[in-house]
């Protein structure tokens, strides 16, 4: 008979081992700017950055527990099944049930994404302790969640304590066990909630954030090399390791595969003998700062080269700007100056005029009238 400690150790290698789905490669983008937002500016400022968007997201999920569980009340049950919930998704299942004991409830789990990413631990200081602080003030402030055991900080579990702040129970001895809350979710629900809370919304929120610390070129500075190491590391992943010369058929196929990550739809890839566009319909990050499509910008940058060093990845359209749609190219680099896709556009004045009517930005009859003038002056011919 398996005793409860060979049971627990047997969670905790099988948690360790996980491999979490290829979308959250997404969530590194997130650590990247948190990690740019720590060297610029320090931890205090970091945690006053982030704290108003993670708190709104702890808000958030006790509302969305309460419907998805027809959950009424404020005790303590219904404190700490919004946060159970949370990492039960984000684990995806690798989690021991939830213990409701006479003092205050337990909860325990073994696979997170932080460690693997080798993400700096403030950074669960600035989700999972914040979000914890606005899951109480919505649901009830009395109560508290005393965090114990970090992955990210080399322990072998997350655990935390939800108790009321009055409490005469220890987190150490909650009392008698009442009952657990084992939970039985679907891959699906896992992921979709992991990749809307904790993937999409912690790059959201830890980019709005830099930007108002920071601002937004700051922010890309920093965040450019970090997303175009991602990219490296996720095109060789996406290779199985072998890098060089794929063609860009082998290139569409695995930016298809990124975009489906994003959730992203819209028209087929256009593969040429010399290029690849396409065009994006449908993106949840169409509401995003562009800040947001720019990392996944160098990502994918970072991926072509993984592929084949002598393409490159841009966009010329973005929702996110304004544009009715998303819309990039993936073509060879200029081999006589190695001049990159935005840096010819900024550098050809006729293809930078080109990209600005394609954005929006000017009028059909304003793209011609400046033509004409650049024809006139003979800056094109």
């Amino acid at each position: 008979m398996t005793s409860q400690r060979e049971s627990r150790e047997k969670d905790v290698a099988v948690g360790a081992s996980f491999e979490y789905p290829l979308g959250i490669w997404v969530f590194e983008c997130a650590v990247n700017v948190f990690r740019v937002m720590l060297e610029e500016v320090g931890l205090n400022r970091t945690m006053e950055a982030t704290k108003p968007y993670n708190d709104a997201w702890g808000r958030a999920v006790v509302g969305m527990v309460k419907e998805r569980f027809g959950q009424q009340g404020s005790d303590l049950e219904a404190t700490a099944m919004p946060a159970y919930y949370a990492h039960c998704c984000t684990s995806f299942g690798h989690i021991k049930p939830l213990e409701v004991r006479e003092g205050g409830a337990i909860a325990e789990l073994y696979a997170c994404p932080s460690p693997g990413m080798k993400a700096p631990p403030e950074i669960c200081v600035a989700m999972s302790h914040v979000m914890a602080e606005g899951i109480c003030n919505a649901s009830n402030p009395d109560y508290e969640f005393v965090f114990t055991h970090h992955l990210a900080n080399g322990d072998d579990c997350c655990r935390y304590v939800v108790r009321k702040k009055t409490s005469k129970f220890t987190i150490d001895d909650l009392g008698r066990l009442k009952k657990t809350l084992p939970l039985d979710l679907s891959f699906e629900e896992m992921n979709s909630f992991a990749g809307r809370m904790v993937v999409f919304g912690q790059l959201f929120t830890f980019t709005s954030a830099s930007i108002d610390s920071i601002g937004s070129q700051r922010t890309l500075e920093l965040v450019a090399p970090l997303s175009r190491e991602t990219g490296h590391r996720l095109g060789a992943k996406l290779m199985g390791g072998a890098g060089g010369k794929g063609d860009l058929s082998m290139i569409k196929d695995k930016l298809d595969i990124l975009g489906s990550t994003l959730l992203q739809s819209g028209a087929p890839a256009i593969v040429t003998d010399s290029s690849i566009e396409k065009e994006i319909t449908v993106c949840p990050c169409k509401g995003a700062a562009p800040d947001v499509c720019k990392q996944f910008e160098g990502v994918f940058n970072g991926v072509c080269e993984a592929i084949n060093p002598e393409y490159e990845f841009a966009y010329d359209r973005m929702m996110s700007k304004g544009d009715s749609t998303c819309h990039w190219v993936v073509r060879k680099k200029d081999s006589e100056n190695g001049a990159t896709l935005q840096q010819t556009a900024s550098d050809d004045p006729a293809r930078a005029l080109a990209l600005r009517f394609a954005k929006g930005e000017i009028s059909h009859e304003e793209f011609d009238r400046s033509m004409e003038l650049l024809k006139k002056h003979k800056v094109v011919s």
